[in-house]
């Protein structure tokens, strides 16, 4: 927001204003002159003279313009407890002496220093660039969409005789991504069986594996060509491929509640924060190696889907679109929107607290479908439970608990692995039974 904007230029304190320090050194000015003559005294005079010529000196170099101001955060996104910069503009005016700002720092959201608080005496070589820059840290200390702002501005004219602002700016909205770099494997991911590469791909490109026989088209390899189809036609056609591809790594977000608190100086994180992070930290590594990465959120609020792809500008759709997840809960959930776009031989991991059934009974449905399938559990110990700490909300919660369990060992004796998420090494052990299991299979 700048000052070009209707609601700045409206702005009552968007003029330049006379200060109490000013009017004082005038009203004493003033005292002393009405006293020196109604007494006939000419030291009184003497006394109020200093005043009455800063007074003076002060009215002949009041500012005529106001600044145009702006708050700019240089970095549309950054990474958690990472810090970037907060820059307020103020455009240089004649006889503008000392300029000043200051930031509101939105949840989570740290400020170098406290409440972003700068003063820069404007110098020559201000002047002579024609702006100010008023620079402060900001760090967010959790994922998610952050506020950066709003922002006061203000300056003042030579012994603060007139003050300009303060001025509100509009505050800035930030993505923070979540911090992926917890997770990591030495065990391979079960790879699906398939003719060419690690499996078959349902669209067409360059492969080995053929698809069909189609008329040429303007681009296509000459040693593609299919002769005998071209004579018999007398036009020529040529052979056309699946593409190979790796495997297909689907990641399912369980986002319908968010339990515990998240306090980031105090290392405290709700199931939802551990949630994301272990999502960013699967991903990365998925696509570090190269394999397809696809993203599906469940969440009546942000009910976010991000196709399967791969390399490091699909790791920032991940990390942004990771950053974007409310916790709401879902009526119901679709099998069919959760299915669509997984192949078969696909690997799907899911990642829950698992403190509601529709979650494990999809992830179930997943692996009844032919589907590898492993659950992710958010819900780590340091969570605390939801509501009130009184008896009736601990009796209810560990009662939750132990249905919780049960449901845990049932999905469990149906082939669908559960690990706890424990930061490195997490899917190593299920990782391996995976692919022990799918070597067996092709045996």
């Amino acid at each position: 927001m700048s000052l070009g904007t209707p609601s700045a230029r409206t702005h009552p304190d968007n003029r330049w204003a006379v200060t109490h320090a000013h009017a004082r050194a005038v009203l004493v000015f003033a005292l002393a002159a009405l006293g020196a003559v109604l007494t006939q005294r000419p030291d009184i005079l003497l006394l109020g003279a200093p005043l009455g010529m800063v007074a003076l000196w002060s009215a002949m170099t009041r500012p005529r313009t106001v600044p145009e101001t702006r708050l700019v955060i240089p970095a549309s996104h950054l990474r958690e407890g990472q810090w970037n910069r907060a820059v307020v503009g103020v455009t240089t005016t004649d006889h503008a002496e000392l300029t000043s700002s200051s930031l509101i720092g939105g949840p989570h959201v740290e400020l170098d220093p406290d409440r972003g608080a700068r003063t820069h005496q404007v110098t020559a070589a201000d002047r002579e660039r024609g702006e100010v820059h008023l620079i402060s840290r900001v760090r967010a200390d959790r994922w998610g969409l952050r506020r950066i702002g709003p922002a006061l501005v203000g300056a003042t004219s030579p012994w603060g005789a007139f003050r300009w602002g303060p001025v509100p700016l509009e505050h800035q909205v930030i993505k923070v991504l979540p911090d992926p770099a917890v997770f990591d494997t030495a065990a391979p991911a079960p790879h699906p069986q398939g003719l060419v590469g690690q499996h078959r791909s349902r669209r067409p490109g360059d492969g080995s594996e053929f698809n069909t026989i189609r008329p040429f088209q303007w681009g296509d390899r000459l040693k593609r060509i299919h002769w005998s189809r071209s004579l018999r036609t007398n036009e020529l056609h040529v052979t056309s491929s699946y593409a190979d591809q790796d495997t297909h790594v689907a990641i399912l977000v369980d986002a319908h509640y968010d339990l515990g608190r998240s306090v980031a100086k105090e290392g405290a994180s709700s199931s939802l924060d551990y949630s994301v992070r272990a999502a960013a930290a699967v991903a990365e590594h998925f696509l570090h190696q190269g394999d397809r990465v696809s993203l599906q959120v469940l969440s009546a609020r942000t009910p976010l889907t991000l196709p399967p792809g791969t390399g490091r500008r699909h790791s920032q759709r991940v990390l942004e679109t990771l950053s974007l997840v409310q916790a709401q809960p879902q009526d119901q959930i679709d099998p069919r929107r959760i299915r669509r776009g997984i192949g078969p031989g696909s690997l799907v991991v899911m990642i829950s607290a698992l403190v509601a059934p529709a979650p494990l009974a999809q992830a179930a449905l997943l692996s009844r479908s032919g589907l590898q399938v492993v659950v992710i559990d958010a819900l780590v110990d340091d969570v605390q439970p939801p509501g009130e700490q009184d008896d009736i909300a601990r009796l209810g919660w560990r009662i939750r608990l132990l249905e919780r369990e049960a449901e845990l060992r049932r999905v469990q004796a149906s082939g669908v692995p559960v690990v706890p998420w424990r930061g490195p090494g997490s899917l190593d052990q299920v990782l391996r039974s995976l692919a022990r299991h799918r070597q067996g299979a092709a045996r």
